[in-house]
């Protein structure tokens, strides 16, 4: 018995020793490998985020499933073998991929972001026969139904938030909330029933966007567009279409555009195509501005219908003069003629000897120049405006600014602006989210807002009657049989260093209709058209696609004609 008590003894005290040293002396090292093992984080798959619609309910934006792929480092055996197979699954090479299953510093690596999931079954079925160190975390990646088209009002975000357009603006409310916890696992990974219970977890999709974007409307104004830039040789350019009554954004389309669904794969110096032209690039828009500069005069009571200037063909003022485009003296001429021939003598007459500085950059302030418009999409500028209270403004800015010289606005502004005078003179707040529809199936439109009563509901009649007449009797190529059109044509020199560029114009046509109560309002803008100098004009190049697309929007929006064919 003594034998064998020693014998005991001996064996039990290094087991003894080594209970001591594990649960005691190493404790916290033992724990904290323990917990790795055992408690680790753990969720539900993945939600996917919200969808994106037209206003009819068609899809623009869904998702499709993917998978990020991974391994337990530690447990690779032949890194070259597995990453001969595993590459052409991957989409990798496998010299980086053997590299990545070499490391040794961490437990864990990411082998691909999103892989698709036909491949993604096939690797399930490798982890199962052979390979259970891969890990494979179901996840989404955005589908783009329709390829380019709105790609700079669609935009596009990463998981942090920044990007462009209503992916990155309402990016909050498209994420979707993941079901995320910490808690034991067993072997496999999986979490113990208990701890999921007690988790109580639950994730939640994202939030589904309508829009107001018309998808057909839309494809049709991108292809006008890209009519308009090849006849006439035009850089890039600009079509937006509003309702002014709510604000809603029906179309816009910018030339150069973009692939949403492949803007990781352009090189950095591609990038700048991402940029919205119309909320984010300013340009000096031209005689289109006269019809602002006109109502102002009008509202402000200092002009009444028979009013009347002589037009000498050149002004002077604060140093600078001003001469007509076609260089001509036009005679005596009420504000008809001023708009209909578009006299810049006339529109600087109005702002430096009718309204002074101070009354018409109130009225520039209210229409909403310098300033945002408020719309749901990221990086809206405000343009620029020199105000008398600015250090680089001097008397003659007064005088260029008449006639949208001078002053810089976006294409959204321009036509946030003129649907005031489509409006009876209530300005509203464009928007292009009709309504967000919650996961808890909740539906809330959004409600239309005006952003103020720049002139009077009898100032914006009349000037919107003035700009009936030019379409009526001067624009011709603007003219669309059966329904009064109101418009104004626009041509402007482009700002260089030491002045403006000498050949170089931005042509624009900006209008609504039908006429007494118009449903939407259009601008066209092209950038620097490459055509014979004499062509050069609103009139010769915007006029024409405004025209084209106003024709093929009384069709699709069902607007029965306004009057007689020829009673124009």
């Amino acid at each position: 018995m003594r034998l064998i008590t020693v014998i005991l003894v001996i064996f039990l005290v290094p087991i003894l020793g080594r209970l001591v040293w594990l649960q005691v002396i190493a404790r916290a090292e033992w724990k904290e490998e323990n917990d790795l093992l055992l408690d680790r984080p753990y969720g539900l798959p993945a939600p996917p985020p919200g969808v994106i619609m037209d206003r009819n309910g068609d899809l623009l934006v869904g998702n499709s499933p993917t998978y990020v792929v991974g391994a337990e480092v530690a447990l690779v055996g032949d890194a070259l073998a597995a990453a001969q197979e595993l590459a052409p699954l991957l989409g990798r090479d496998v010299a980086g991929l053997q590299a990545d299953l070499s490391v040794t510093d961490r437990r864990w690596v990411r082998l691909a972001w999103a892989v698709s999931g036909e491949a993604g079954k096939r690797l399930e079925d490798i982890k199962a026969d052979k390979w259970y160190w891969l890990t494979l975390e179901p996840t989404w990646e955005r589908y783009y139904a329709e390829g380019d088209l709105a790609s700079h009002t669609i935009g596009f975000s990463n998981d942090a938030g920044y990007g462009y357009g209503v992916e990155a603006f309402h990016h909050r409310l498209i994420k979707p909330q993941p079901a995320m916890a910490q808690g034991s696992v067993d072997a496999a990974s999986e979490p113990f029933p208990d701890e999921l219970a007690q988790g109580k977890l639950r994730a939640f999709a994202g939030t589904d966007l309508r829009l107001t974007i018309d998808r057909t409307i839309q494809a049709f104004v991108q292809g006008e567009l890209s009519r308009a830039l090849a006849e006439y040789g035009a850089y890039g350019g600009t079509i937006l279409v509003m309702n002014p009554r709510t604000g809603e954004i029906l179309a816009v389309a910018s030339s150069p555009a973009y692939d949403p669904a492949r803007q990781s794969q352009y090189p950095e110096s591609q990038r700048n195509l991402f940029v919205d032209p119309s909320i984010s690039v300013p340009y000096e828009p031209g005689s289109v501005f006269k019809v602002i500069t006109a109502a102002a005069a009008v509202d402000s009571g200092r002009i009444g219908r028979d009013w009347s200037y002589f037009d000498s063909g050149v002004l002077e003022y604060g140093g600078v003069v001003i001469r007509n485009s076609d260089r001509q003296a036009h005679g005596t001429q009420d504000l008809q003629g001023l708009l209909s021939s578009s006299l810049n003598v006339g529109a600087a007459t109005l702002t430096t000897q009718v309204l002074g500085a101070d009354l018409f950059y109130r009225y520039v302030r209210a229409f909403g120049f310098g300033q945002l418009t408020g719309v749901d999409l990221t990086a809206e500028v405000a343009g620029f405006v020199h105000l008398p209270t600015d250090w680089d403004w001097t008397d003659s800015t007064l005088a260029t600014n008449s006639f949208g010289q001078g002053i810089a606005v976006t294409p959204l502004q321009m036509v946030t602006a003129v649907s005031a005078l489509a409006n009876h003179g209530t300005m509203m707040a464009p928007y292009v989210v009709a309504e967000r529809r919650y996961p808890d199936g909740s539906v809330v439109p959004t409600t239309p807002r005006a952003l103020g009563q720049p002139i009077s509901r009898e100032t914006a009649d009349y000037i919107a009657e003035l700009m009936g007449h030019n379409v009526a009797d001067r624009y011709d190529k603007a003219r669309v049989p059966g329904y009064g059109m109101a418009g104004k044509s626009g041509t402007a020199q482009i700002p260089v260093s030491g002045g403006y560029d000498p050949v170089e114009v931005v042509t624009s046509f900006i209008g609504f209709g039908p006429l007494p109560e118009p449903e939407f309002v259009i601008l066209v803008k092209l950038d620097r058209p490459q055509i014979e100098p004499y062509l050069r004009w609103g009139t010769q190049t915007a006029a024409p696609v405004f025209q084209s697309v106003a024709a093929r929007l009384f069709v699709l929006l069902g607007i029965a004609p306004t009057e007689a064919v020829g009673e124009q």
